[in-house]
């Protein structure tokens, strides 16, 4: 048994399976049908299967390079390296982040602001370009509305001065002679 485990030392699972499943359906060529291998011939059977492994995972990394016409292809992007790249870009923009939604059929709004954009892998609406340095718009509230109304028409007219009446002319000139 110890011979064994050292024959299949630094050997993937997928070989040693692949290899021990062919065995018992007879698949492989070299190796005898009545007895079990020997630990040298399983190890060749299974160092076998793993460079053929490899070559195909060699194969496919050279056919994306020559989809790619690229020396090295170009890695799929991850789903975080997406979310990254969205968030820098509206950064970038100065879009200002106006509210997330937790589903894209709440993603619907007819009133946001000219410009405003949903970005679908932030689940997000974002302002127009420019909006994140803006001043926020502070909204006054029904109540307050009234009591400004109510304080403008109680307020008392301003009172008009009448003009400074002429000085008056005494009753006595002094008259030259």
């Amino acid at each position: 048994m110890e011979s064994y485990l050292i024959a299949c030392h630094k050997c993937t699972k997928h070989a040693v399976e692949t290899v021990v499943v062919k065995l018992i359906r007879g698949e492989l060529k070299d190796m005898p049908k009545a007895w079990a291998p020997s630990p040298a011939e399983l190890s060749t059977a299974i160092r076998d299967e793993m460079s053929f492994v490899q070559r195909q995972v060699d194969l496919e990394q050279e056919k994306l390079a020559i989809a790619d016409m690229r020396k090295d292809p170009v890695k799929p992007k991850l789903l975080d390296d997406r979310i990254a790249e969205a968030r820098e870009k509206m950064a970038a923009e100065g879009r200002k982040l106006l509210f997330a939604v937790d589903a894209h059929s709440n993603s619907r709004r007819s009133n946001m602001p000219v410009g405003s954009t949903y970005v679908g892998i932030l689940g997000a609406w974002y302002g127009p370009p420019g909006s994140l340095h803006e001043h926020e718009v502070q909204y006054v509230s029904e109540d307050e509305m009234q009591e400004i109304l109510r304080a403008d028409m109680f307020e008392p007219e301003p009172v008009q001065e009448e003009p400074p009446a002429p000085p008056a002319e005494p009753e006595f000139q002094d008259v030259e002679f």
